[in-house]
């Protein structure tokens, strides 16, 4: 929860939620600091985390010894005693490893840390290893594990860090002997263009980033996607134009605009606008001045640089850029004609009159039961509409990965139906 979201609530407090069959440790509102919980004389994160840490064990014990996994779930933490010289023989040299034990992964970090964590494809805290001073650990069991890819990315936390924490090294890739084979990437042959539009509607300027394919504006115009989080324009536009240099998704100008993550000097989250600007459940007029930047300036101005055809657009994010993609279509299906969202959660509770001929290219993981919950629910909305929409699942997590291997699939699907 944000600063400005949590007006009114008690922004040091501490609660926990169940997640993967662990207690998880969380803050009111993630921009709130340990040290600052502490310096207020209060319980904190890390606290918490210590306090729930031998349940959680003893439960995760349990978990391990039944050898199966909850009916409905995909993924549960397990845990059994840990061989210290064994673990520190399977790390060596490495920082981070991770290795299978039939339907079991176990992940082992070394580092220091107040609290770490795992983040992207899992995300679960990394438990200190009992007497290894500088260890830490997690083991799931995954169904389909053979089948999946799982970045493991460690993030960590220190007294003055806000909860969200802070990648350290470099990700590890799991990828099982049955999971997909990434595909071959080539250099750009395409243009990514960098631009700042001064906009009315948020009151500032804010970045757009745009990818054009080889030979845009050699013959027919394309059509347009415009990409939440249009900072990833960059990693995108290369699956993209593997997959377009391939046959299966057509050329496509894809337009990035960026969020509003403010960072401090050392790369720390010191507001939560994103949200405010993605989530219209957040009921911010945050959201409102963000669409009509997006569709009364962004669009526009596009139309007056680029290639681009009088088709409507494609709405496309990732997470909450998802939950926008699909509340854009739904308020303007006069801009968007179709959405591509990956791993959204906070989907609308119905679907608007005008709305109904928009298509949606609807992905989740297996992994990540939040969105995909979320995005199981809106699959099932469009469904009972009549409404044209395909839903897939990966064997995997909330994973950039994933996102990017899907954005292309998405629009090909989308395109050539169009």
């Amino acid at each position: 929860m944000s600063a400005v979201a949590g007006a009114g609530r008690d922004r040091l407090g501490v609660w926990n939620w169940e997640k993967h069959g662990e207690q998880v440790a969380a803050g009111e509102d993630w921009l709130v600091t340990d040290a600052e919980r502490a310096a207020a004389g209060r319980e904190t994160v890390t606290g918490r985390f210590l306090a729930l840490l031998p349940g959680n064990r003893e439960r995760a014990a349990r978990q391990y010894a039944d050898g199966g996994l909850p009916d409905g779930e995909d993924l549960v933490r397990v845990w059994c005693p840990r061989d210290i010289p064994a673990l520190q023989a399977r790390i060596g040299d490495d920082t981070v490893t991770a290795w299978t034990e039939d339907d079991v992964l176990h992940v082992l970090w070394r580092g220091e840390a107040t609290m770490a964590a795992l983040s992207s494809g899992i995300q679960l805290p990394l438990w200190p290893v009992d007497g290894a001073a500088g260890l830490w650990e997690a083991s799931v069991r995954v169904r389909r594990l053979d089948e999946a890819l799982i970045t493991l990315m460690i993030t960590v936390t220190g007294d003055s860090d806000t909860m969200l924490g802070r990648p350290v090294g470099e990700p590890l890739v799991f990828r099982g002997p049955g999971a997909p084979a990434a595909p071959p990437l080539v250099p750009l042959a395409g243009e990514v263009q960098e631009h700042v539009i001064e906009s009315a509607a948020l009151g500032a300027a804010r970045g757009v980033t745009v990818y054009l394919p080889p030979g845009a504006g050699d013959g027919e115009p394309l059509p347009g996607c415009v990409l939440a989080d249009g900072q990833s324009v960059h990693s995108f536009a290369l699956t993209l134009e593997a997959a377009i240099l391939a046959g299966t998704t057509p050329p496509v100008i894809l337009v990035g605009v960026h969020n509003a993550s403010v960072h401090d000097s050392e790369g720390r989250p010191t507001s939560d606008l994103r949200s405010l600007e993605y989530l219209p459940q957040r009921r911010s007029r945050r959201f409102g001045a963000h669409l009509a930047f997006v569709t009364r300036e962004v669009v526009p101005w596009a139309a007056g640089c680029f290639p681009l055809g009088r088709q409507p657009w494609t709405a496309a994010g990732f997470s909450s850029g998802a939950a926008w993609a699909i509340a854009a279509a739904q308020r303007r299906p006069d801009v968007f004609g179709s959405v591509a969202a990956l791993s959204g959660a906070m989907v609308p509770r119905r679907i608007t009159r005008d709305s109904r001929q928009v298509r949606h290219y609807l992905a989740a993981g297996t992994l990540e039961p939040g969105f995909r919950r979320g995005t199981g629910e809106w699959a099932a909305r469009l469904d009972r509409a009549g409404m044209a929409y395909a839903h897939h699942e990966w064997v995997g997590g909330h994973d950039s990965w994933w996102w990017h291997q899907q954005l292309p699939a998405a629009l090909g699907w989308l395109l050539a139906a169009g």
